[in-house]
């Protein structure tokens, strides 16, 4: 009944972005720049994604696992380049190296037919985006930062990984190993609404954030 729904995902996508564009007044720099490029990067590979399958004949897992290398090396970068703590960044440092050195791991698991889903790629991706993000956290709240946190793109950005991935994570796995039975209706619900909400961080944080706190 839902299936329909992980589709409209391209145009939750493509409405943040255009946000984002109407917003780059407040974006001054490049990081502040890069989020708004993500999220259209974003929207492109939604699109490819959609017309793959029936462009080539092959299940679009090559696309997807290619978005998470990117997306989540862009994630871990973004976040270290956020932490000023010079232990914390070495941190960001290793945890971009394992989570490349994971996904690589994962093309040779699959290496006589690498179109799967990259799931443990995923799994340590987000645990090391998780691990940095309480790093970053830990630094605004020990700082002059928590007086206007919520005027920083960037809080909003973080946030609206942590909103689509921390729970995506656990009903993922619970599909790899067979704990609940594949249901492309649920499965299409709860891609939607994760995304909803991810989306909706990113747009309150480009419209609510302030020039002086997007450094």
């Amino acid at each position: 009944m839902f299936e329909f729904l992980r589709f409209y995902t391209f145009y939750l996508a493509l409405f943040s972005g255009i946000i984002g564009l109407i917003s780059m007044h407040k974006l001054p720099g490049n990081k502040a720049k890069f989020l708004v490029i993500l999220i259209w990067f974003s929207v492109v590979i939604e699109k490819v994604g959609y017309y793959f399958t029936e462009w080539t004949g092959l299940l679009n897992y090559y696309v997807f696992n290619f978005y998470m290398l990117v997306s989540f090396s862009a994630y871990i970068l973004l976040l270290r380049s956020l932490l000023s703590k010079v232990n914390h960044r070495l941190i960001a440092i290793l945890c971009f190296m394992l989570f490349i050195i994971s996904f690589f791991l994962n093309i040779l698991y699959f290496k006589e037919d690498v179109n799967h889903s990259f799931t443990y790629s995923f799994a340590i991706g987000v645990i090391l985006i998780m691990i940095l993000a309480c790093l970053y956290l830990v630094e605004i709240f020990n700082s002059d930062k928590i007086l206007n946190f919520k005027r920083s793109v960037f809080f909003w950005y973080i946030l609206g990984i942590l909103v689509f991935h921390v729970p995506f994570l656990p009903f993922m796995l619970a599909l790899n190993w067979f704990l609940i039975k594949h249901d492309e209706s649920i499965f299409s619900l709860v891609v939607f609404i994760l995304n909803v909400l991810a989306h909706s961080c990113y747009i309150i944080g480009f419209l609510w954030s302030e020039k002086k706190y997007n450094y």
